[in-house]
């Protein structure tokens, strides 16, 4: 098996993509596929799957219908900082795209870990609210690695300031470096309210290490 990365990022559907404009992400868009036509690069064209009666901009045609969900098509220009432009410059093909709660999910497979870097690197310079959701590493053995990026934003700003400082004081460590109510101190907040923050800190990651 090779060392290749698979990989799903989620940016938001106003974010430079085909899709700013075209959906407002409230319905589940599924199936997406995209061509560029051999008389115009600067043109792409767009299809997705999603409900029969989904509101969509002008310009936007069904060219399939299912009865409850139907095909549809549209045009655009070819926007460099689309994440498809983007993984078209490093010759990564796209293997899904849906939009879902507002936000373009692209799954890709990235041959190592310097091209994952660059076009990671590509998504932020664009659209500093990328969030990368999952990166899924081939090994050598018949078990696969979980390489769960875990997304901070999903952390306050105060449970990270407690967490960080937590750290730094060796809370975590074994033997612990300091106990709750240190950390809690130099945080000038209660035993009871660093304890809490902890833990709905810690529940979150979890839930991003194990889902």
């Amino acid at each position: 098996m090779g060392s290749g990365i698979r990989a799903e990022v989620s940016l938001p559907t106003a974010a430079a993509s085909p899709f700013d404009g075209v959906v407002d992400g409230t319905t589940p868009v599924t199936g997406v596929t995209r061509c560029t036509p051999a008389d115009d690069r600067e043109r792409v064209v767009v299809e997705f799957i999603a409900d029969a009666d989904l509101s969509v901009a002008e310009g936007v045609e069904v060219v399939f219908d299912y009865g409850g969900r139907a095909a549809y098509r549209f045009e655009a220009a070819v926007d460099p900082d689309s994440p498809f432009a983007v993984l078209d410059r490093h010759e990564t093909p796209v293997s899904e795209a849906v939009v879902r709660d507002g936000r373009l999910r692209v799954t890709f497979h990235a041959s190592d870990l310097p091209t994952l870097r660059s076009v990671l690197e590509a998504f932020r310079e664009a659209c500093p609210e990328m969030e990368v959701k999952r990166l899924l590493q081939s090994s050598t053995t018949p078990t696969e690695s979980d390489l769960v990026t875990v997304d901070r934003s999903e952390l306050t700003e105060r449970q990270r300031e407690v967490l960080e400082a937590a750290y730094e004081a060796g809370y975590f460590d074994h033997p612990k470096g300091a106990n709750a109510g240190e950390v809690a101190a130099s945080l000038g907040i209660g035993r009871s309210t660093f304890t809490e923050h902890v833990a709905a800190a810690q529940r979150k990651l979890f839930r991003s290490l194990l889902d």
